[in-house]
């Protein structure tokens, strides 16, 4: 099988890219031939995750002098022209997000040699502007059409959807009239041989943590004020981790400074894995009050090491709403309480640790690849015998994977 991967809107490392990084290890390693077309501070990202496989650098190097619309203008001419002159013959086309700089590429390759078959990845719905926390901006709106162009794209254009959550799948259909059978839902996962190398045995140090990149979109600014309101009840200690824009950065930490939480809240910058994985085994609860979500592989990460989870609720969360504890979006008073209620608990710690554990042990990356691997070969064999599908079409949803 050869595979051309499209990550050519990476310039972090997303939860989308993390999949595909974990993924696509395991399709080498099992023989397939796999090329990534990507930008060079994609490519450093990659080497650095050890994703060991044949790339093709965009020769472009940075955003900042021309702003992120026309750098990624820019970038998808290049994209494409690099697909037009040195990316025929492949057998399967990737794009790892719903981003122009991806989806228009697969659409040109896919013109050119009508044998190629798209796979396109979908985790994540934009909600309307207005539903978005923060003010009005044109970013913001921005994102909006340019997803909803492109999802029309990949309706139109793609031969298989993956995405993680049956909510995303649901909305997919019904906004967009695509057939059930277009899309596969598999759930993200997690190496258990690599958190296990990072052992702690010297006690919690924290009550809870957040990990995930700073982003108004992430709730950090509701989880301080929560503390704020958990601190007059009990004497907790929250650590805050993850890197972000500069200036949400600095929000965080005036905003602790302005509400005396010096003491509670301890913003500890970007962790390394190791650093990451410490972070989890030594903290009580992992809370993450997003506003919008796929399924964060966070989550999973958090389970496997015991941490009970508190969140706003939110769609996607269904397939996994028995294993998480939640509330209303943007009720931060509740989100104060239900993080004190379960502090105050150490039994309803421990069962709820072991429950999320049992489910985080189902969700492997060397799963999720196998599952992969048997759709995408029957689909380019279009052989009618039947595979044998991950849990519940590996959506995983909680209640079916334990049956």
């Amino acid at each position: 099988m050869k595979i051309l991967v499209l990550a050519n809107a990476m310039s972090t490392l997303s939860g989308g890219d993390k999949r595909f990084i974990e993924i696509f290890k395991r399709f080498k390693a099992q023989g397939h031939s796999v090329k990534v077309m990507i930008p060079r501070i994609g490519y450093e990202i990659c080497k650095n995750e050890n994703l060991n496989v044949s790339y093709q650098i965009l020769p472009i190097r940075s955003e900042n002098n021309l702003g992120p619309i026309l750098s990624n203008l820019l970038r998808l001419a290049i994209a494409n022209l690099v697909v037009i002159k040195n990316l025929r013959k492949q057998s399967i086309v990737y794009s790892t997000s719903d981003f122009f700089n991806d989806t228009i590429p697969a659409i040109f390759l896919k013109s050119i040699d009508k044998k190629v078959k798209w796979i396109a990845s979908v985790y994540h719905i934009i909600p309307h502007p207005s539903r978005r926390p923060g003010k009005f901006s044109f970013s913001n709106f921005f994102s909006f059409i340019a997803q909803r162009m492109s999802l029309l794209l990949i309706a139109r254009w793609s031969d298989m959807i993956q995405t993680e959550a049956n909510f995303v799948r649901d909305e997919l259909m019904r906004r967009y009239r695509i057939s059930p059978e277009k899309i596969i839902v598999c759930q993200s996962g997690i190496n258990p041989k690599v958190i296990d190398h990072f052992s702690w045995s010297q006690g919690k140090i924290y009550d809870a943590c957040f990990l995930a990149r700073l982003h108004k979109s992430k709730g950090i600014h509701d989880l301080i004020e929560a503390w704020q309101c958990l601190c007059k009840y009990k004497d907790a200690k929250l650590a805050i981790a993850g890197g972000g824009p500069i200036e949400i950065i600095n929000e965080v930490k005036i905003r602790i400074k302005n509400l005396g939480l010096e003491n509670n809240v301890f913003y500890l910058g970007f962790l390394s894995e190791e650093e990451k994985y410490k972070l989890l085994r030594t903290s009580k609860l992992y809370v993450l009050p997003s506003y919008e979500e796929g399924i964060p592989i966070a989550f999973y990460e958090a389970m496997y090491c015991g941490l009970p989870i508190v969140t706003y609720y939110l769609p996607p969360y269904a397939d996994i709403k028995d294993y998480i504890l939640s509330v209303p979006l943007g009720a931060v008073h509740s989100l104060a309480l239900e993080i004190l209620r379960v502090l105050e608990d150490d039994d309803l710690i421990h069962m709820l640790g072991e429950r999320g554990r049992s489910l985080a042990k189902e969700h492997t990356w060397d799963r999720i690849a196998d599952y992969l691997i048997s759709k995408l070969d029957k689909m380019l064999s279009k052989e009618n015998s039947i595979v044998k599908d991950f849990p519940n079409e590996c959506s995983l949803s909680a209640s079916h994977s334990f049956k």
